[in-house]
């Protein structure tokens, strides 16, 4: 496939432009944009064409190839006579990222249309140059409604294009992307209490982890928009301030399940011992979700002994992820009684449930811990060795420098990648033979998680002989993806780092042209948005998919759907108030198709119910997908977006770790 692409590109990039149709010039940008190339200026060309969808797409295609080359261009087109194109050019630029883009968007933030303002504004925070914070604090205050001492906003929908609050809401989270907490106090503080009551607010004042935006917090906590307490105590939790416990404990006591959750993970985080008593009475919930949080908490606070006989009971639990983080909090509460259980016990027959001892263990890192987590290297599961890999660094620290250097040479990609990035943590001397070995014999693996956490571990140890095979990765690896490693990696060591050039395609082969039919329909031709319909033992999720901004993501979710791919797989992550995750063929979150895709990074933004393509890093998507529970702008433009819950976000609510994916049906309207 790799050579089918390689005759290919150049063959579609020699397409007649003269006389090229709508539908010519779409699949070509799509050629480029999957390829990760302007194509020797021809993308620069469908910047100014004639048709101003041509012109949008194109532009969406030069922030998805993130190629600085193309943004004088983009530049320019900040002055085009349509909205639609100066909004996508603005969307753009802040993709790339390039600073000297900024003035032209400070300058936007003029422009009349909201939409360009509202862009122009993401924009500014993407690319992070503080000299655009008193601009965006500017627009924020200006977008505010004037004479109101506090705002109050209920019901916003982000993703609807004529969402009154999209220019706002824009402007704050730009504040949190230029991480600059001054300003950002400056916009929603006033009198020593929040200007604004809305989720949003709450959620920048998260995400800077700020002492000055403490009273946004506060005053969120008894918002009555539950979606604002549950990010509040996430905020609280974040500063690990003691002067907030007493708040959390009172959100630890809500009415909404998911408020509950977000104040006993805060409470875990502060570390505080006064949040024992709030944690341990959320034991007592029905709800498991709850349940399984309280249990992670009191693994990270002091530890109480009292509650061990109250933990003991769920190691025994019939869910395995109650089990693991049992475990986890026993080996905090009293690893006397943790040894005492396990000497009573056969393995635990579910590999994640094991994986979470060893984890557990490595938190204990006495010498009894030690010896069961060596024994726990000849686990039969594959899966369990990288968690047994970095307990056993977190332990024994540069102890550990021998079995690491061991298991580069293991069959499995993980185990590889797992104890190259326990040699990067530990910063090990000596160890370069063995890391460019381990990573020339890595050349042939079709994932490439091995050889991306070799080349972090080539750059950690800052010698002539690692830049040199830094400079070999960066010059002929296989995936564009660990090039732009290498090369970051040698720029950041001092050294010139070759070009990336452009990609070439390793997936299944896509028709460009009937991927982009949607920008040019036959008469006649009825169009259809295509639907996944997700069974599972809850219930049926219904996804309507993007054909339109995310064309071979979800040409790719659907061909492995109707291969029945998904059928039997798990959701092996679930995180409350954020995401459920399935679609891992390894079940541990680390496998895939065999094949990446390019983020088809997009405007729209990360609500509830979202369906985003998971990633280890930019264009490494898979067969792997999440559905957000809740609002995520940290994804926005981030992660590629490809579908919606329509139906059965009750559903996808009840969904716990190691549910399985029964089948995946696909309707295209044929």
């Amino acid at each position: 496939m790799i050579a089918l692409s390689a005759l290919l590109l150049p063959m579609l990039l020699a397409l007649p432009v003269p006389s090229a149709s709508r539908i010519d010039k779409m699949a070509e940008i799509l050629s480029l944009e999957d390829h990760r190339t302007l194509g020797s200026g021809i993308l620069e060309r469908r910047l100014v064409d004639a048709d101003r969808s041509v012109r949008r797409r194109a532009a969406l295609a030069a922030g998805r190839i993130g190629d600085a080359a193309a943004v004088p261009a983009l530049t320019e087109l900040m002055n085009d006579r349509e909205p639609e194109v100066r909004q996508m050019a603005a969307f753009a630029l802040g993709l790339i990222g390039d600073r000297t883009a900024v003035d032209r968007l400070v300058a936007a933030l003029g422009d009349g249309e909201a939409v360009v303002r509202a862009r122009s504004l993401e924009a500014l925070g993407r690319i992070g140059d503080p000299r655009a914070a008193p601009g965006v604090a500017r627009a924020v205050l200006g977008s505010l409604p004037k004479g109101a001492p506090r705002l109050t906003v209920r019901g916003d929908d982000p993703a609807s294009p004529t969402d009154p609050w999209m220019e706002l809401r824009s402007g704050l989270f730009a504040l949190f992307r230029l991480k600059d907490a001054r300003v950002a106090e400056s916009v929603l503080v006033s009198g020593g209490r929040s200007r604004v009551d809305w989720w949003a607010a709450t959620y920048v004042a998260m995400r800077l982890e700020s002492p000055l935006l403490k009273p946004v917090l506060l005053d969120a906590a008894s918002s009555s928009d539950s979606l604002s307490r549950a990010i509040a105590a996430r905020g609280l939790g974040a500063l690990k301030d003691s002067s907030v416990v007493d708040v959390l404990g009172s959100l630890a006591r809500d009415r909404e399940p998911s408020v509950v959750v977000a104040a006993v993970r805060a409470l875990g985080a502060c570390g505080d011992g006064r949040g024992v008593p709030p944690v341990a009475a959320a034991l007592d919930s029905t709800d498991l979700g709850v349940k399984h949080e309280a249990l992670l908490a009191l693994a990270a606070l002091p530890p109480d002994r009292s509650l061990k006989a109250r933990v003991v009971p769920y190691v025994g639990a019939p869910q395995p992820w109650i089990r693991a983080a049992a475990l986890q909090a026993l080996a905090r509460l009293d690893r006397d009684e943790l040894a005492l259980v396990l000497s009573g016990l056969d393995p635990d027959p579910e590999w994640s449930v094991r994986a979470a001892l060893a984890t557990a263990l490595g938190a204990a890192g006495d010498e009894v811990s030690a010896s069961i987590l060596h024994s726990m290297l000849k686990d039969e599961d594959v899966r369990v060795l990288p968690f047994v890999l970095e307990a056993l660094r977190r332990s024994r620290g540069s102890d550990s420098s021998e079995t690491l250097r061991g298991h580069l040479s293991h069959p499995d990609v993980m185990v590889r990648a797992a104890a190259a990035e326990g040699l990067a943590a530990l910063g090990t001397p000596g160890v370069t033979p063995a890391l460019v070995a381990a990573y020339r014999a890595s050349l042939g693996d079709r994932d490439l998680d091995a050889r991306a956490a070799l080349v972090s571990a080539l750059a950690a140890q800052k010698s002539d002989e690692a830049a040199a095979a830094l400079e070999e990765a960066a010059r002929s690896d296989p995936s564009r993806v660990v090039r732009a490693r290498a090369a970051a990696a040698l720029r950041e060591l001092g050294r010139a780092a070759p070009p990336l050039g452009a990609e070439l395609v390793d997936r299944p082969f896509a028709d460009y042209r009937e991927a982009m039919r949607p920008y040019d329909p036959i008469p006649g031709a009825a169009l259809y948005s295509p639907r996944a319909i997700l069974h599972t033992r809850h219930g049926v999720v219904e996804l309507l998919l993007d054909t339109v901004e995310a064309p071979l993501t979800t040409q790719s979710f659907m061909d492995l759907a109707r291969r029945g791919f998904y059928d039997g797989l798990t959701f092996h992550r679930v995180v409350p108030g954020f995401v459920t995750q399935g679609g891992c063929p390894r079940g541990d979150g680390s496998g895939g198709p065999g094949y990446s895709l390019r983020c088809e990074l997009g405007q729209r933004p990360y609500g509830r119910g979202a369906v985003g393509m998971a990633l280890s890093g930019k264009d490494t998507g898979g067969s792997q997908f999440f559905i957000t529970h809740a609002p995520a702008p940290h994804l926005d433009g981030a992660y590629a977006l490809f579908g919606t819950v329509t139906r059965g976000m009750e559903v996808v609510e009840k969904i716990r770790p190691g549910d399985v994916i029964e089948r995946v049906e696909i309707w295209d309207g044929r």
